[in-house]
């Protein structure tokens, strides 16, 4: 018979979880503290008994007297050390508040070190350490640190992980705790007066909210981090040069990606004087910026519609410098591999889609991008990649590997009812491409649960017929595909998918 497990008790609750009586697991801060934005204190000795008071009315004692406190005995100007501690409490608190005791601070960054940090260089172990050693002092550190977390949490599946051994909530719920967690610290000197730590608070929250799929709110601390990295001095109060240039980089590249896929202007501007990748440890950062630094503001213009005219040649010569980009080995991880020359595959396409929008596509060209069968070219060579690569160096980069190859399979069925679509038994055609595509689609982060029904409702209304096939190629049952959209629902389906591109290629068809 199962027998549930005796209750854990603690020895001492801190004082504002005994003044409002509520469960207190006396961690430092405590959960009850980080969620009621309280200091959390172990200073009145424990006694037995106590008053009845509302607890609404005791919180709000609790935080009146906390800022009489803070005004008299600290002042204005240091409100970032506002987290006391009691004594023979750790100045380095390893767990997080909120009820998410299963995920410990230590786990994370052993994580990030492990899985993402490979693929997206911030930060060194010194450096997260030294901050999480902050957090019992700084508002400012205990932010950086639980954002940091929500970000590590949301990238991929890491719970998975055997560091996070005790974890049984869902990646979704346990971000969404840990990002409603770090926007709760309120501190305006984040933005007012920013610092080094201001900018890596503002990306972790972006990440976070592009890892739950919020990319309207995501886009708003993207935007943040980068107006916040430009008024910082180059020689300021940066942890080292190699930091400086790593977080750079990321948010250019990062800035493009978001930009490309959801048509949104661009911030940072790389120049001559822009940091320089030089270092051996860099070389997968170094390869992904080669692939993103020709996206100028020019290509923002075009792209975003502000711009109506586009020449030809330039188009081609962009498209020619993503494509040739890379070298054809990459001495990197097979996790790099994969985000590399799935990054300069999707962005081929993306590129590609200007052609048919501006009437550039022709049947007899001798360019292969500039006819109607390109997506055919780029489906193959993520087809072969497929089969080089472990599936797991496509998973740990998250929904947004996702996100890149749903847009190639989305090219893909845009283009069938234009293209001979006939192969011979010993050659892949293009509807083979395409449940390649879907198959390894249905394997990745989100996939199976909103991609591919996304693509197949794509295909649904282009070429119905191939419908059951892909469906029993992703082992998912046969779709009521035919049945009208909720309101929810085809909204989704407009902003990830569109009929831009489908429109163009018949315009110019």
């Amino acid at each position: 018979m199962y027998k549930a497990p005796a209750r854990k008790t603690v020895s001492q609750a801190c004082d504002a979880c005994r003044r409002r009586k509520i469960k207190c697991n006396g961690l430092h801060p405590c959960p009850g503290c980080i969620s009621a934005n309280l200091s959390c204190t172990f200073d009145v000795p424990q006694k037995r008994g106590g008053n009845r008071g509302a607890r609404a009315t005791v919180l709000n004692e609790l935080r009146a007297g906390q800022q009489q406190d803070e005004d008299t005995s600290v002042g204005d100007s240091q409100t970032e050390t506002t987290m006391s501690t009691h004594q023979g409490a750790s100045q380095s608190p390893r767990d997080l508040a909120g009820g998410l005791e299963a995920i410990t601070i230590d786990a994370c960054i052993e994580t990030y070190l492990r899985r993402i940090q490979p693929v997206v260089p911030l930060l060194t172990p010194d450096i997260l350490r030294e901050e999480a050693s902050q957090t019992s002092m700084s508002l400012l550190s205990r932010q950086f640190i639980i954002s940091f977390c929500a970000y590590v949490v949301t990238f991929s599946k890491i719970l998975d992980d055997p560091l996070f051994p005790a974890a049984q909530t869902p990646e979704g719920d346990l971000g969404e705790r840990l990002l409603e967690a770090a926007l709760r610290i309120q501190n305006s000197e984040r933005v007012t007066k920013p610092s080094r730590l201001s900018v890596y608070i503002s990306f972790f929250l972006y990440g976070a909210h592009a890892g739950l799929g919020d990319y309207r709110q995501g886009w708003f601390y993207l935007r943040e981090a980068t107006t916040l990295f430009m008024i910082q001095k180059a020689g300021g109060e940066w942890y080292e040069v190699t930091a400086y240039r790593c977080l750079f980089w990321v948010l250019v590249i990062s800035e493009r990606a978001h930009g490309i896929r959801r048509n949104r202007p661009i911030t940072l501007q790389v120049t001559h004087s822009s940091p320089a990748l030089d270092d051996p440890s860099e070389r997968g950062l170094q390869y992904l910026a080669a692939i993103f630094r020709p996206f100028d503001e020019v290509f923002f213009a075009v792209w975003n519609g502000s711009r109506l005219e586009c020449n030809k040649d330039w188009l081609l010569g962009l498209e020619r410098d993503v494509r040739t980009a890379l070298p054809p080995i990459l001495d990197v991880s097979n996790e790099q591999i994969a985000n590399l020359r799935v990054s300069q595959l999707w962005l081929q396409i993306k590129l590609w889609e200007l052609f048919p929008r501006f009437g550039f596509l022709s049947s007899e060209s001798v360019y292969e991008c500039l006819t109607f069968r390109y997506p055919t070219v780029v489906a193959k060579d993520l087809t072969i990649l497929a089969m080089k690569l472990p599936i797991a160096s496509f998973q740990i980069h998250g929904v947004g590997m996702t996100e890149k190859i749903f847009d190639i399979a989305c090219a893909l069925a845009d283009i069938l009812p234009f293209i001979s679509t006939s192969a011979s038994h010993f050659e892949l055609g293009p509807i083979d491409y395409l449940t390649q595509t879907a198959s390894l689609l249905a394997k990745l982060p989100d996939g199976s649960a909103k991609f591919v029904p996304l693509l197949l409702t794509k295909v649904n209304e282009l070429l119905p017929e191939l419908v059951k096939t892909l469906c029993e190629i992703v082992q998912l049952p046969v779709m009521a595909l035919n049945d009208p959209m909720s309101p929810d629902t085809r909204f989704v389906y407009e902003e990830e998918v569109g009929r831009g591109l489908y429109l163009d290629l018949r315009r110019g068809r």
